[in-house]
């Protein structure tokens, strides 16, 4: 079984988010061969971009923080409050380099389980005709006709397509193009992989 996925599923465990340990169950039963976990070459290269805005924004947070945090500690009602704040500013100040090794890692990791679509001209003109025809943003037409180009390249029997942001894909168009493909969309990472395990086991008792 092929399962597509995209820059979240990187994020989500660089991160550590909230459905990061299904990511890692699906790294893993790639790992074992039970499934092929698919990414675009755009999907390894977008999170960088996301890290780097975040961080950004923290530092200008942090920079408008110290000064209001300097003014309260001359307070002594606010001392012991402005004491505690600091420390959020010292974590916004060190997330950003916790985050770009979390990504780094699994960077490393997916290029060790999964295959990875190559963004060529092909893609990228494919993706030009989908931004318009689907409403999509030019990084959502890139990740999707890196999809769509490697199901019609590879014409698996089984696939799916696991995104944490349902408002970036699930439309039906969308859907209905995938489905052409025999691609089922899934807008949550648990759900992905429930799926796939049941699939797994009916395919293991047949």
């Amino acid at each position: 079984m092929n399962v597509y996925v995209e820059s979240n599923f990187v994020l989500e465990q660089a991160l550590e988010q909230e459905q990061c340990e299904s990511c890692e169950q699906l790294s893993g039963m790639a790992s074992a061969g039970s499934i092929q976990l698919v990414i675009p070459a755009f999907s390894l290269a977008e999170p960088h971009g996301t890290l780097l805005r975040t961080k950004n924004a923290r530092s200008r947070l942090r920079d408008e923080l110290l000064p209001h945090l300097r003014e309260l500690a001359r307070s002594r009602a606010h001392r012991e409050l402005s004491a505690n704040l600091h420390g959020l500013a010292d974590l916004l100040a060190g997330s950003a380099e916790r985050e770009r090794r979390g990504l780094q890692r699994t960077i490393e990791g997916m290029l060790k389980v999964a295959q990875v679509i190559p963004l060529d001209a092909g893609v990228l003109d494919m993706a030009n005709n989908m931004e318009p025809r689907f409403g999509l943003s030019p990084q959502d037409s890139i990740v999707l006709a890196s999809i769509v180009s490697h199901l019609g390249l590879t014409k698996p029997a089984e696939s799916c397509f696991l995104n944490r942001n349902t408002k970036d894909f699930d439309y039906p168009n969308v859907r209905e193009m995938l489905d052409e493909f025999g691609c089922k969309f899934f807008g949550r990472f648990d759900e992905g992989l429930h799926y796939i395990e049941a699939r797994l086991a009916k395919s293991g008792s047949d």
